[in-house]
């Protein structure tokens, strides 16, 4: 399909002098996460050639512009491709009426410490909004009225080398992520619970620990944790590490 031209010319032309190139028979069938993918997979750390499959990406899905009806569950779906490391934050950006202008902000540094760090940054990031949400111990608490942004990166991994799913992953939990945590601290970030991953060292802990003590209401949590789950049946290993324990 034309729309899908971009990638299958793309991958087709890197992969030509290779003893396994692409060909239009071989690629026949091939959705787009699997195009994304195989592009990536070539030389998924070189911060030029993922920038080449991201405009790729960009022009694939500017062809894909257009409106349709269908039923929910044809149409919510979306290709997310093979596995994958994601790691999402949210934070206050005001009102709805009031946008302070941090989610822009928080986006422009973002970027700029990509382009700093040299960082091999697959599409997309992704930013979405919210209202406030009144759970104390949500990333989006805050008044009725506030707005909140949330903003996630992505790292993809291939499925048989394990070489390059470890440097990815280094890449990713590290550099990538540490980037994405730096930035939020002058924003009041709180990371996406489903998202949260384990501290790679003490430091990291120490700071964790010290962001969500200001961040939540941690006292008040733990005193309903000692009524309603005394034997933790409610928590896993990582919540203990980053919410700490009852001072």
């Amino acid at each position: 399909q034309e729309r899908f031209q971009p990638l299958t010319d793309l991958l087709a032309e890197l992969t030509k002098d290779t003893h396994e190139p692409y060909t239009n028979e071989t690629m026949k069938g091939m959705g787009f996460g699997e195009l994304r993918d195989a592009l990536l997979a070539i030389d998924p750390l070189n911060v030029e050639h993922v920038r080449r499959c991201n405009m790729a990406e960009a022009e694939f899905w500017r062809r894909s512009e257009g409106y349709q009806t269908k039923a929910s569950d044809e149409l919510l779906q979306f290709d997310c491709g093979g596995q994958q490391w994601v790691f999402e934050v949210c934070f206050p950006t005001g009102t709805f009426e009031h946008n302070s202008g941090a989610d822009m902000e928080y986006m422009e540094k973002l970027l700029q410490g990509i382009e700093e760090l040299g960082i091999a940054a697959p599409a997309p990031i992704e930013q979405r909004w919210s209202a406030s949400s009144s759970s104390l111990l949500s990333p989006a608490h805050g008044p009725p009225d506030g707005l909140h942004s949330w903003i996630g990166i992505i790292m993809y991994l291939p499925l048989d080398d394990e070489g390059q799913r470890r440097n990815i992953t280094e890449a990713f939990t590290h550099q990538y992520s540490d980037l994405m945590r730096k930035v939020g601290m002058d924003y009041n970030y709180a990371s996406h619970w489903a998202k949260l991953e384990t501290p790679s060292s003490v430091w990291q802990l120490v700071d964790l620990q010290l962001h969500y003590a200001q961040r939540y209401p941690l006292e008040l949590f733990h005193q309903v944790r000692e009524i309603l789950d005394p034997r933790r049946i409610l928590s896993t290993p990582l919540l203990d590490l980053a919410l700490g324990k009852k001072s």
